[in-house]
């Protein structure tokens, strides 16, 4: 494998069975809901999302205590 950018790793991880939470800001005009739903939600079954209000596209600067109660919810689980 040269490096993630370049290398298509879709066949090696379509339908791992692993719980993937995937959180994308509701402002985020990058990485979108939908943009989620055709990747990570289609490659993953155990997959979940979860859009951050109030959030773009750097949840760790604008909206730390939502990021961290959601993945401390999700990492207890």
């Amino acid at each position: 494998v040269k490096d993630w950018v370049t290398t298509d790793l879709t066949q090696q991880i379509i339908g791992r069975p692993v719980p993937v939470k995937v959180i994308v800001g509701e402002h985020d005009l990058a990485l979108t809901a939908e943009t989620m739903h055709a990747t990570w939600l289609t490659h993953y079954p155990n997959a979940e999302l979860e859009e951050l209000a109030n959030s773009g596209h750097y949840p760790m600067y604008e909206t730390p205590v939502a990021l961290a109660a959601t993945l401390e919810t999700f990492l207890r689980a």
